[in-house]
């Protein structure tokens, strides 16, 4: 993450999320293509010494995403949900006002969000967490919310990662067959 984020040149915001567990570093990746900004890593609740260095020869403004990223550094300003879920919801909503489109993904299994949160970053969008037995509370609230403005909702692997309770759901928010 440090050679990433070296690579990036000189960035002024930073995004810290666990290594130790990969929601809160995907759905840190939308925000920091918006932000332009890096995704460094903790070691869950420690932060490792690389980082570390990183952040102190880089000063800017430093999010950590999740609790393991806030209890890592607490100097850092905190976006941490509940769960996963309300997380990825936190994340949204504090970096993109508005869901011109949006990502859902398997807050369980990785693989989708992580080909998927390229897409919706590129439209300008957050990436979401759901679990395969129906929309967690906070993401569905969200997406209620944010409906009135939102062009486009990509489902990163369907019913087959997402079940189709999830499609169900999403359908009923948005009134129309996705």
């Amino acid at each position: 993450a440090v050679a990433v984020a070296d690579a990036l040149g000189n960035p002024s915001t930073v995004l810290l999320a666990t290594g130790a567990a990969f929601p809160d570093a995907l759905t840190a990746g939308p925000a920091a293509v918006l932000l332009h900004a890096a995704v460094l890593l903790s070691d869950g609740p420690v932060l490792p010494a690389e980082t570390q260095t990183y952040l102190g020869a880089h000063p800017g403004a430093v999010y950590a995403i999740g609790g393991p990223a806030a209890a890592a550094d607490p100097t850092a300003t905190p976006i941490v949900g509940a769960d996963r879920f309300a997380t990825a919801v936190a994340v949204a909503t504090r970096f993109f006002p508005t869901f011109r489109s949006v990502g859902l993904a398997s807050g369980v299994k990785f693989p989708d969000a992580l080909a998927g949160g390229v897409q919706v970053a590129r439209a300008g969008g957050p990436l979401l967490l759901s679990g395969a037995t129906g929309l967690d509370p906070s993401t569905a609230a969200a997406l209620q919310a944010a409906k009135a403005g939102t062009s486009a909702v990509w489902v990163y692997g369907g019913e087959t990662a997402l079940g189709a309770q999830v499609i169900t759901e999403l359908d009923t928010i948005y009134a129309i067959r996705l």
